[in-house]
């Protein structure tokens, strides 16, 4: 930007001069009296000011003096340029906060040089004091955050430890059950503090990285509902889901990262809304880049709301749009810098569109391509679809808008009813297959109107499927007695209400219902070997397999591990590895096992089970030779998925 210069002097000869030398390089200003500097200076701010010191009315002197003792003016960079060339004056001027003094008549080189010398020094100092402004703000909220954190994670220690004592004090059975599900919520959410912790200084080392992989957009929005619905639940929020049809079945991506920015901007969303108001997911296709699809996915609340000023500091690292939300709401501040550095990773954008009191829309793109896999109706073929009539039940239109949406794909008939009347009426005018009720209706509820409806046709039809954000278990003993068939949870998902009407239609039981019946898997007669060197999680692991009468013999070290499948490598069918041990590590003891001399060494699944969750960890232990990988703290439901791969259930 072009700087700006003024040159003050009551004799327009030296104006002319000094202005000649200067206006091919500056915008230049001149003025016959300092009365005439101060009247424009209001309008225009000079980068530097020639000033005289001999003029009629207010002096060179007195002129700077009324400068330094303005805020507005004080660091604006002063030259004394004047006839008076006895060193008395030039000290004086200097005394005053004059950063030069030049005597005329001047040389034109030496005019530029001092001044591109003042400009120049004044442009580091400005530098400088931001860079130091910048440290300051940067200090204190790396302090506040510090704080903050420190309050987060003491909070759910403190839960932990206090439901612990009363546990353990309580000889009541109810007492016990509720003091480790308070357990059980705190640790959790300890967890999700390290997980953010973790990411965090993995973007600041700049190793944070994504592993693209193919994967279907549905499920992993139906994952990320399952994570967050029982807080929505929790606050009887209205949470509904909008898949654009357009956005291909499969593509492909980091499901993980990107479920991770779809769960924090909808956990924020939950936190910040009241009781009872709505919260709604939506995901649109954007356009096609050359080979790339850009996707759009909103989260949509009617919460609080952000002023201006709020919205300005999100995205920043150890930043929350106010103090005061994570005192009244809690949270770490690293949610939304997390979530701008996995999308910006992904070719994308995130922002905010907000005004205070009136909700917030948090949406972000990406970048992803379509998968080999193609969607296919998921309705049994054996069913004629063009005789199939729904009716669906429900007082919300963002609900039944989204079970049109659904159905119109599915290429299935579907009214709409938004009260029990309505649908009673219907049901007398009209034959339907399967009615989907809502549970809560505000004129009869669902259950009433699931008795009328079987009171009023006794041929056995039509199936009634109760849906509801309600647990089932809450409802679940009244509507059975009424001819409920089915419950369907919400949000809806293309595939949800697919498989409940092939359920329906057909009245098959598969594979699935009969896992779904509490049966517990059973891996009788194999044996695993377990390599961890702390008890505590020697314990945990036996303790959850412990149903399964799986046979697990223990190493606490690696060279142990070594040794005990070298003495009998064919009783073992898989190895749980820990990697960090004493005496020998797991990537050590995994290359000693397929160095051995024995079949079995060459060909037995060895999965790494450590608290080392990174990409790159998981690609180290892969290389040392491991079979698979499963993070610390456990999770109980993917441990026994990966052990139903590797172990032939019976």
């Amino acid at each position: 930007m072009e700087k700006t210069i003024f040159i003050v002097d009551d004799s327009t000869t030296n104006l002319a001069m000094a202005e000649e030398v200067l206006e091919k390089y500056y915008q230049v200003f001149t003025m016959t009296s300092a009365e005439k500097m101060f009247a424009f200076i209001d309008r225009v701010t000079p980068d530097l000011i020639l000033l005289d010191v001999a003029m009629p009315g207010i002096s060179g002197f007195d002129a700077i003096k009324k400068l330094k003792a303005d805020n507005l003016y004080a660091d604006i960079p002063i030259i004394f340029l004047t006839a008076l060339a006895d060193s008395h004056n030039e000290a004086f001027g200097i005394e005053q906060g004059a950063v030069d003094f030049i005597t005329k008549p001047f040389s034109e080189t030496v005019l530029l040089h001092r001044i591109k010398h003042h400009l120049h020094i004044e442009d580091i100092i400005r530098e400088r004091t931001a860079m130091l402004e910048h440290a300051i703000e940067a200090s204190k909220a790396k302090s506040d955050f510090l704080s903050s954190m420190s309050h987060e994670i003491r909070t759910p220690m403190n839960a932990i430890i206090g439901m612990v004592g009363i546990g353990r004090a309580s000889t009541d059975m109810e007492r016990k059950e509720y003091c480790l599900s308070r357990i059980d919520d705190a640790s959790k959410h300890l967890l999700g503090i390290i997980n953010d912790i973790l990411d965090i200084s993995k973007i600041e080392a700049g190793k944070f990285q994504l592993s693209y992989e193919e994967f279907i957009f549905e499920k992993m929005i139906q994952k990320v509902i399952g994570i967050i619905s029982f807080r929505a639940d929790e606050k009887r929020h209205r949470l509904t889901v909008y898949i654009d049809k357009r956005i291909p079945y499969n593509i492909i991506g980091d499901d993980q990262r990107i479920s991770q920015v779809i769960a924090n901007l909808t956990t924020n969303a939950i936190k910040f809304t009241p009781e009872g108001k709505s919260i709604r997911i939506e995901a649109h296709f954007v356009r096609e880049e050359d080979e790339d699809l850009v996707v759009r996915i909103a989260v949509i609340d009617e919460g609080i709301g952000l002023s201006e000023v709020q919205q300005a500091t999100l995205f920043r690292t150890f930043q929350q749009a106010d103090k005061s939300t994570s005192r009244k709401y809690g949270g770490t501040g690293l949610g939304l810098a997390i979530s701008k550095h996995i999308v910006e990773a992904m070719g994308g954008k995130i922002w905010v569109e907000s005004e205070l009191g009136l909700g917030a829309t948090f949406a972000f793109t990406f970048k992803t391509r379509q998968g080999v896999r193609q969607w296919r109706n998921p309705l049994l073929s054996d069913i004629s679809m063009s005789e199939i009539r729904l009716l669906v039940v429900d007082d919300e239109r963002e609900t039944l808008e989204s079970f049109i949406n659904i159905t119109q794909q599915l290429e299935v008939a579907c009214d709409v009813a938004m009260n029990a009347s309505e649908a009673l009426q219907m049901i007398e005018n009209k034959r339907y297959d399967i009615c989907f009720i809502d549970w809560a209706l505000p004129d009869i509820d669902g259950i009433e109107l699931s008795r009328r409806i079987k009171k009023a046709d006794d041929s056995g039809k039509p199936v009634i499927v109760l849906f509801s954000a309600t647990e089932w278990y809450d409802i679940e003993h009244e509507a059975i007695e009424v001819g409920v068939t089915r419950f369907l949870p919400k949000p809806f998902f293309i595939s949800t209400i697919a498989e409940c009407i092939n359920k329906c239609l057909t009245l098959a039981v598969n594979a699935e219902d009969e896992a779904n019946t509490g049966e517990i898997v059973s891996f009788k007669g194999h044996c695993l070997l377990l390599a961890e060197d702390l008890e505590i999680n020697r314990e945990i692991v036996m303790a959850i397999l412990e149903p399964t009468q799986l046979e697990i013999v223990c190493a606490e070290d690696g060279a142990q591990a070594v040794k005990a499948f070298s003495d009998n490598p064919g009783r073992f069918e898989l190895i749980l590895m820990d990697v960090q041990m004493p005496v020998m590590d797991g990537y050590e003891a995994t290359r000693q096992i397929r160095k051995l001399d024995y079949p079995e060494a060459k060909k037995i699944p060895i999965m790494a089970m450590t608290a080392n969750v990174f990409r790159e960890d998981i690609e180290k232990c892969l290389e040392s030779g491991m079979s698979d990988h499963i993070g610390k703290p456990l999770d109980t439901d993917e441990l026994l998925i990966k052990l139903k791969r590797y172990l032939r259930q019976k």
